[in-house]
Parts: structure tokens; C-alpha cells; sequence
């Protein structure tokens, strides 16, 4: 199966290296989604991608921190106001139109991505593709005997609600999650996502929150103050295909699997994917 009969005419949505970091954040926050292309305006080819784990990593995640720590003097209202092309993530992975759906999981897989950007034989943007993209292509096809807790991810990292912002952030970086879960005394209140550090500046929060401008403001915030609390989790024993309707109807990429209140894993998109590909 080609990607263009799963994406369809699924509108792209691109920035260019010289847009400023808050104008991309805005777009990201209210189009609601977690990567946005960054194209060369003369040719249209990929430059780089700016992704929601790119701001993860500038909120005190990684290394693009020193932009802020450094080049700005902690200044957070001065940094966003830098181009794109500072905090992007250069090296991207890209899928020509005609591939195959086993290509594009296999690079999903192999990359621990979430989604790329399509291009044509020009090295043009045409669109994207991400696993959502792929699990609603997919989701007649999911074996109905397969059960939550064949696919979810157990042993689950999760935070705290007394943790800070930059030490979620680190977290998050270190181990290549989009999401952790907030647990307290194994009974899960909460969870955090990488589309949460970004509407943090879609919103108005973060700014009402940084009187001097100063980033610590932000990133010595506690989860307990920006973490989701209204959640909706599943057991280990219902049927996937019943789990996957639940995501796609509430348009969310992960869902908790409890026993009770106590957390015992997680379901993401990711999990679904190879899940469903491998049988």
C-alpha cells in the first residue's frame, strides 16, 4: 500500500529555517500537532523538523537549554524570538510519496520516530505521515483477539507530581518519551506530554507566569500545576481494537492501563503500531 492512499490530501503544514521559535509554537499549538516541517522557501525542499521533543529539549531537556542559558542569559521572552533554525533537528528522516507502508513502519521502528515528512521525486514537502495516520488506516485490520496487554509497554517510567518542569524534561529527552505518566504512591493522578510543554507558550500560562522572563519560572514549575488530571485509562484485559477506538475517538496518542488506580503500563501509538505490524 503507498502512503498517498493512507494520507490522502492531508493538508502540510511548514515553517522556514527564519521563522521565530514562538510564531512555530503557536502554529503547533493551534493546529495541534507535535512536528511541523521546516522547508527552504525558494525550492520547498526539508530542511529540518521542528518537533515537540525540540522543545522539550529547550525547556532544560538537552543541549538546545544553552540557547536560552547562554546566548540569552536565561532570558526565555528573548530566546523564542530566535529563528527556527536554531533548535531544529537537521538530520531528517524522509519518505518519498510512492513507498510502502512496510517502509514507512519499518523506518517508525528503526528510528523510533513518530512520523516524517512525505516528499516527491524533487526532494519537494508534499506532506506527512505519523502513526496516527498509519493506526486509522489500520484499525479494521487489528486482529480481534489481541488484548491490551499483548502490545502495552509494562514497566512504565513515569514522574511525580512534586518534580519539576526541566527534571520531566530531562527525563522525557533521556529516554526518548513523548509522554510519562504522574504517580503517587503507585496510584496514577496525572499525566504529562511533550504537546503540553508546547501549548505551555500556545497559551498565555507561560507568560503570565514569567514576570522577569526569566526561563527558571517556568522550569521549576511542579507537575502537580500543568499536569492533566482528567484521564482516561483502560485494563490489561480488554481488546485492543476496543482500546484503539477509545484513542482515535478522544484524539490522544497514549492511554494508561491500570489495575485499579495502581498504573501497571502503557498503551502508545508506537506500541499499536508494532504491534498490529508484527501479526
Amino acid at each position: 500500500m503507498k502512503i498517498k492512499t493512507i494520507v490522502g490530501e492531508k493538508k502540510v503544514e511548514k515553517v522556514y529555517p527564519t521563522t521565530k521559535i514562538i510564531e512555530a509554537l503557536d502554529m503547533m499549538d493551534k493546529k495541534n500537532i507535535r512536528r511541523i516541517s521546516v522547508v527552504d522557501p525558494g525550492t520547498g525542499r526539508v530542511e529540518g523538523i521542528l518537533t515537540n521533543m525540540d522543545i522539550v529539549d529547550l525547556l532544560g531537556g538537552g543541549s538546545k537549554y544553552n540557547l536560552v542559558k547562554f546566548k540569552h542569559n536565561h532570558n526565555m521572552l528573548s530566546a523564542i524570538n530566535e529563528p527556527v533554525k536554531e533548535i531544529m533537528t537537521d538530520n531528517v528522516v524522509l519518505i518519498k510519496e510512492n513507498a510502502e507502508l512496510d517502509e514507512v513502519i519499518n523506518l517508525f521502528v528503526e528510528e523510533k520516530i513518530g512520523g516524517m515528512p512525505v516528499i516527491d521525486k524533487s526532494g519537494v514537502l508534499i506532506t506527512t505521515i505519523n502513526e496516527r495516520d498509519v493506526i486509522k488506516y489500520l484499525k479494521d485490520q487489528v486482529d480481534e483477539k489481541l488484548l491490551v496487554k499483548d502490545c502495552m509497554t509494562e514497566n512504565v517510567v513515569f514522574a511525580t507530581p512534586g518534580e519539576r518542569l526541566k527534571d520531566v524534561a530531562r527525563t522525557m529527552l533521556r529516554n526518548g518519551f513523548r509522554r510519562l505518566p504522574v504517580v503517587s504512591e503507585e496510584k496514577l493522578v496525572g499525566i504529562i506530554t511533550s504537546t503540553d510543554f508546547v501549548k505551555l507558550f500556545g497559551s498565555d500560562w507561560a507568560f503570565n507566569h514569567m514576570k522577569t522572563g526569566n526561563i527558571r519560572e517556568i522550569t521549576n514549575v511542579r507537575m502537580q500545576d500543568i499536569m492533566k488530571t482528567d484521564i482516561v485509562s483502560v485494563t490489561s484485559d480488554i481488546k485492543l481494537i476496543n482500546a484503539v477506538a477509545k484513542m482515535n475517538e478522544l484524539n490522544i496518542g497514549v492511554i494508561p492501563v491500570v489495575d485499579g488506580e495502581k498504573l501497571i503500563g502503557l498503551l502508545t501509538e508506537k506500541d499499536i503500531v508494532k504491534c498490529i505490524y508484527k501479526k
